[in-house]
């Protein structure tokens, strides 16, 4: 079910506290073994440094069951389409014909957002979906093979816009939500905005992954400062707070759930309330897997397509 219809930002009320983090998920993603954490906690106390050096590569690791998703029942093979950012290749599929292009990208395959694909091509959309870079059929980037970040995904999404001709909106999950909107304040036309449980805010998902890994300030700071080498930019900048503004504030729409463990949904609400103009689709009832089950939730696949077939001054 959902909370009603999307709401403005300045309807939502007043934000509430952070509450205490979720070290247990979601379940979808193995839990983090005892053991790690035990070498976690020993690096904190006497080897920090390498600690560090340890937990940006668990960071910059997208899960791997990411892998076992398909697309929904009803969406046929695509046409192939791709792009390449500085020799590196990004592999997706497009369908129907409509002069409109909706892209989408989920937290790394494209199947995550398959079930906007039929809805918007009847509706008279090109839906192009894609997969970011080190998942599915996509290439690497300057990292290990099975390795990414916020970064690299942006440049990514702006080589397939760039390539396949701009889009009237992008449709986008997780950490391809914050990459989508890193690309945009870059430069990349995306037209309209929808975001499901998006990551809206680093120090916060740093705060989360340092608890689930059991390491404290001394390491966490070590990831602070290696993923700002890593990424080539203050990890703040990389906040969607900030990023609404250097992009101009595009018409956005957020859809998230208080349930999910995975993607605090208080960021969501900060975002909403900082972005000029946003709306927020809050979802009720999705459980400890509301991170996942909200992309085939039929309420705000319904609300996405609405907002996407908008007209722009609606």
């Amino acid at each position: 079910m959902t909370d009603g219809a999307p709401q403005p930002a300045s309807g939502q009320g007043q934000i509430g506290e952070v509450p205490p983090l979720d070290v247990e998920g979601s379940g979808i993603l193995p839990p983090v073994e005892d053991r790690v954490r035990r070498r976690f906690g020993l690096l904190e106390r006497f080897a920090p440094w390498l600690g560090s050096r340890w937990a940006v590569e668990l960071w910059c690791t997208p899960p791997v069951l990411e892998s076992a998703m398909r697309m929904p029942p009803g969406v046929p093979p695509g046409r192939p389409v791709e792009a390449f950012w500085d020799g590196h290749r990004v592999a997706g599929e497009e369908w129907g014909e409509g002069r409109r292009s909706i892209w989408c990208t989920g937290g790394g395959q494209r199947p995550h957002l398959a079930m906007f694909v039929k809805p918007l091509v009847e509706a008279g959309h090109r839906v192009v979906a894609f997969d970011l870079p080190s998942h599915n059929e996509s290439d690497p980037g300057e990292l290990a093979p099975g390795r990414t970040t916020a970064t690299e995904c942006a440049d990514a999404i702006a080589a397939m816009i760039q390539t396949h001709g701009p889009a009237h909106a992008v449709v986008a999950h997780s950490l391809g939500a914050n990459a989508t909107a890193l690309a945009a304040a870059q430069g990349a036309p995306v037209g309209r905005l929808v975001f499901f449980a998006p990551m809206a805010d680093f120090p916060l998902y740093l705060d989360l992954f340092a608890a689930r890994h059991g390491f404290g300030r001394r390491i966490r700071a070590g990831l602070h400062r290696r993923l700002e080498k890593r990424i080539a930019m203050p990890l703040h900048e990389t906040n969607m707070t900030r990023v609404g503004r250097r992009a101009n504030y595009p018409p956005l729409l957020l859809i998230h759930d208080p349930d999910d463990p995975d993607s605090p949904y208080v960021a969501t609400e900060r975002l909403a309330a900082s972005w000029d103009g946003a709306r927020l689709l809050t979802t009720k009832g999705l459980g400890r897997l509301a991170h996942y089950r909200v992309l085939r939730h039929r309420p705000a696949i319904t609300a996405g397509v609405e907002f996407i077939g908008e007209r722009p001054d609606g």
